[in-house]
């Protein structure tokens, strides 16, 4: 009987010890990345416009079913007026509304912005409709900014690591692109010395963002390595 309680006693210490094993992680991998309370500030957000634009806007009979206007630009315009009308004269009004007017006068659907630009847009869009959907675009917008301005090699890679697996899943071509960024960003590749992780970073991204353009810088290093051409002797002009 002893020994039926022994051993079980044993069997408990075990099960228990592998629980707390199992159940413990990596305590960087599984805290929340905390974006500063500063970057969701919109108080600076600004448009200018001048009175008489204004009164135009509002003056406009936008006809109820505006959305079907052939007309573009015109379109872009009743969207304008109607928002001022919804929401008043504030800022993310003009900001929503400037996006929409770049849209119809585009030759293209795709907008070029900068990244300042991007995030003062997801704000307004956030302002005007706090949806859950517009508050996890700012916080991507607004972490992509917070890795692009951090000297912290560890948050950097977090972030990216993040925004990646988001991309394209947790997959090992995100891990090694992962850490091929953080190193090109705080101090770069090494040659002599990183030939091989370099090969596997540019295979890596190849495997994410498959183009002409990244193939082209992988032949042209796998050449290199193959052929024993130092990296550092390497036409760079097109790699990026």
């Amino acid at each position: 009987m002893l020994k039926r309680c022994f051993l079980g006693l044993i069997t408990f210490v075990c099960l228990f010890s592998l629980s707390c094993f199992v159940g413990c992680g990596d305590p960087e991998e599984t805290d929340p990345i905390v974006i500063p309370s500063e970057l969701y500030d919109t108080s600076q957000l600004a448009y200018d416009l001048s009175d008489a634009e204004i009164q135009e806007l509002m003056a406009l009979d936008v006809p109820t079913n505006w959305e079907q206007t052939k007309d573009r630009e015109l379109r872009a315009k009743y969207y304008h007026a109607n928002l001022l009308k919804q929401f008043g004269n504030i800022p993310a009004v003009h900001i929503v509304a400037e996006h929409e007017r770049r849209k119809a006068t585009a030759s293209e659907d795709y907008i070029s912005y900068t990244l300042d630009e991007s995030i003062n847009l997801d704000k307004a869009k956030y302002i005007l409709w706090p949806t859950k959907h517009n508050r996890d675009n700012l916080e991507r917008s607004l972490k992509i900014k917070l890795r692009r301005e951090t000297d912290d090699p560890e948050l950097f890679a977090k972030l990216y690591r993040e925004e990646l697996i988001e991309q394209h899943g947790d997959i090992p071509e995100v891990e090694v692109v992962v850490k091929g960024e953080t190193k090109l960003w705080f101090g770069g590749f090494r040659f002599p010395g990183d030939e091989d992780d370099y090969v596997a970073f540019l295979e890596a991204k190849y495997a994410l963002w498959p183009n002409d353009s990244q193939l082209q810088r992988l032949e042209k290093y796998r050449k290199a390595q193959a052929d024993g051409t130092p990296f550092h002797l390497v036409d760079r002009d097109d790699d990026n």
